[in-house]
């Protein structure tokens, strides 16, 4: 008597199994909406997004790629290290936005305003100590470029 329900439940099991691998070729994934972070390319505001930008074949998003995206956004920072401390902000792009020169200790030190400019100096006058400070341009659309500037004066 074991051995027949042994072999009636290993049947079961097995019978299970096969409607199970059968159902997954019917299974759909839809995106789900979630909070949108800048630059994931895979976050959207409403179903109806995430559905319309999915329907491809690779579920993602058919804008302009990530890596042409940072590349267009990249600027250059020198001389870094400043023996002077004045550094020479340059964009790929013209520089429109603002950009933050933060202490050592996280503390504002000074705010710029940038408009269309090509390179645009940061430290003129501000008799920056020896120190590693941080330098964040925010673009107009939003957009953070963090750099990390070194202030290495030579005695």
């Amino acid at each position: 008597m074991k051995k027949i329900i042994t072999t009636l439940l290993l049947i079961f099991g097995c019978w299970i199994s096969v409607q199970a691998q059968q159902n997954v070729d019917n299974i759909t994934v839809k995106c789900p909406p979630c909070r949108p972070v800048a630059s994931c390319d895979q976050c959207f505001e409403t179903q109806a997004q995430a559905d319309a930008t999915c329907n491809g074949s690779n579920g993602r998003s058919t804008t302009k790629g990530l890596v042409e995206e940072l590349s267009s956004l990249s600027i250059n920072i020198y001389p870094n290290p400043s023996t002077k401390g004045v550094f020479t902000v340059e964009g790929k792009t013209p520089l429109n936005g603002n950009i933050k020169l933060f202490s050592p200790v996280g503390a504002l030190i000074k705010e710029f305003n940038v408009s269309e400019a090509k390179s645009f100096k940061v430290g003129q006058k501000l008799g920056l100590k020896t120190g590693i400070y941080i330098l964040l341009y925010t673009d107009k659309s939003g957009i953070l470029i963090t750099k990390r500037v070194i202030v290495d004066h030579e005695d």
